[in-house]
């Protein structure tokens, strides 16, 4: 299979979602240069494939934005993960804005289940949480920039088994 220069932008936004995730389990943040490339390579793909429906690529980030802003006062999300999240929508337009939303949050459950499960073992064992695995501490914030890459994959698959 050979990449063509019209797919590069999805290549290189899959990457930035996975460093992201792995950022996020690592250093508990998510670098706005990362969300920037998402954004940016979903405008890249727009110019490169006639058809692409701009208005609606451009309301879906307003208004996963607008349900960031929201989540991200009540500290459902932190705002690397709203601003991915947002980055993300630019790719699925208010078409597919639902169908990853429902994917991140079925991931996020996921996600907080495993880390739960993987915590509660840890702190029984009752040994201190090493530095490199912090993620595992039974207070540690939630990495949830998994769950949306995880998302955004899920949504991804689906769309390419239409």
């Amino acid at each position: 299979m050979t990449l063509t220069f019209a797919e590069a932008p999805a290549l290189i936004a899959a990457v930035a979602v996975v460093a992201a995730a792995i950022l996020d389990v690592v250093e508990f943040e998510i670098p706005n240069t990362l969300s920037i490339v998402v954004a940016v390579m979903a405008a890249a793909w727009g110019l490169l494939h006639p058809g692409f429906v701009w208005w609606s690529h451009l309301a879906a980030p307003a208004l996963m934005f607008a349900f960031g802003l929201l989540a991200f006062a009540r500290g459902w999300l932190g705002g690397g993960d709203v601003k991915l999240m947002t980055a993300l929508s630019a790719w699925t337009g208010l078409g597919g804005l639902a169908s990853f939303f429902l994917a991140t949050s079925i991931c996020g459950g996921g996600l907080m289940l495993i880390l739960f499960l993987v915590r509660r073992a840890w702190s029984a064992m009752r040994r201190p949480v090493p530095a490199r695995l912090e993620v595992l501490g039974r207070d540690a914030p939630i990495p949830y920039a998994v769950a949306i890459a995880a998302g955004g994959l899920w949504w991804t698959a689906l769309i390419a088994l239409k």
